[in-house]
């Protein structure tokens, strides 16, 4: 695995004033234990596919939870993509949150390396184990420096959204990781 593939996230693990990622998850999910997924409802199953026709992409869904350092895990191959276990079910209430590698770990292309192609109004689908899919509408795009703290990636609470992050910008050869984060907004369409 590429150190640009550990990085991928890596930089929010600090997020709204600059609090760890376990202590986001205990303030914004109060009724999930740490260790445990959240419950699910009886509107929606696990997630278990993510769809985004635009840029062809149609991926497996893992569940990640934290690496031992704190940090959002991320999927363990190019192909997949991962879903934040201690987050919201995409289509719930709140900031569902799915990161995937722009690269894999022999430099081959990765499930987002055309995620920068989406734009306002681009829908992504995520289908449930259930066979239900929760339909979104991409808001916006927006890339991150590797020292900013963006709260509202994880933090949303007035409506249904899905969030997508990948890695994005320039290659740093000295500190090996790109140098900027993308992240897509989309919000529930139905």
């Amino acid at each position: 695995m590429s150190a640009a593939t550990l990085l991928l996230v890596s930089y929010f693990v600090f997020v709204a004033n600059k609090k760890p990622a376990t202590q986001i998850v205990h303030e914004t999910n109060k009724k999930i234990a740490l260790g445990n997924p959240p419950p699910k409802d009886l509107n929606r199953g696990l997630p278990v596919r993510l769809q985004i026709p635009k840029i062809k992409v149609d991926a497996t869904i893992v569940y990640l939870g934290l690496t031992t350092a704190g940090d959002m895990a991320v999927p363990p191959n190019a192909e997949d993509v991962g879903w934040y276990k201690y987050g919201p079910l995409p289509g719930n209430k709140g900031s569902a949150v799915i990161d995937g590698h722009v690269v894999g770990s022999r430099g081959q292309s990765a499930v987002f390396i055309d995620l920068k192609k989406l734009q306002k109004g681009d829908s992504l689908l995520v289908i449930d184990d259930q066979g239900r899919t929760a339909s979104f509408v991409v808001r916006e795009t927006r890339p991150y420096g590797q020292n900013q703290y963006p709260g509202e990636v994880f933090n949303a609470s007035d409506g249904a959204h899905l969030n997508l992050i990948t890695c994005s910008g320039d290659w740093d050869t000295t500190q090996h990781r790109y140098l900027e984060r993308l992240v897509v907004f989309a919000d529930k369409s139905n």
